[in-house]
């Protein structure tokens, strides 16, 4: 049987659903009832496919569930006696994995944003292309308005 190459709704939802579930792109192309890797990679990447955003909030979703096989794993360790090393092997490539497919939710740092949505954060003067005399000048005359 020849593998489907043609985009539809139905293909789009049955890759996402088995990717947000926690399934590996690799694992879902090799169904012969799926495309192969390279054609739903070429969709993903393809500039305003529908297949893309979808692609991207069904690997999202993926981060929460490897994150919550994560928690089965350490109740499984700490309840069953299921080897440790295996387990924590386990765990450790589930939380690579979830911090890479839903890093604001599961990465260990922090991004902060310093910018100020009114604009009122957003430097008027780019310091980089002042010269030395220059910008003296303006931090002088900047510390003298707090005085």
């Amino acid at each position: 049987m020849a593998r489907p190459t043609i985009y539809n709704e139905q293909l789009d939802t049955a890759i996402c659903e088995r990717l947000a579930g926690g399934e590996s792109l690799r694992s879902i192309c090799r169904d012969d009832a799926m495309p192969a890797m390279s054609t739903v990679l070429l969709w993903v990447v393809t500039p305003g496919h529908k297949f893309s955003d979808h692609y991207i909030r069904a690997r999202e979703a993926a981060g929460f569930a490897h994150a919550d096989r994560v928690a089965d794993l350490a109740s499984m360790a700490a309840e069953e006696g299921i080897d440790p090393q295996a387990a924590r092997a386990a765990m450790d490539g589930l939380k690579w994995a979830a911090e890479r497919m839903s890093p604001k939710k599961h990465s260990p740092r922090q991004e902060v944003d310093h910018r100020s949505e009114d604009g009122s954060m957003t430097p008027t003067v780019d310091a980089s292309k002042l010269s030395d005399a220059a910008l003296q000048e303006l931090m002088g005359a900047r510390g003298s308005e707090s005085e």
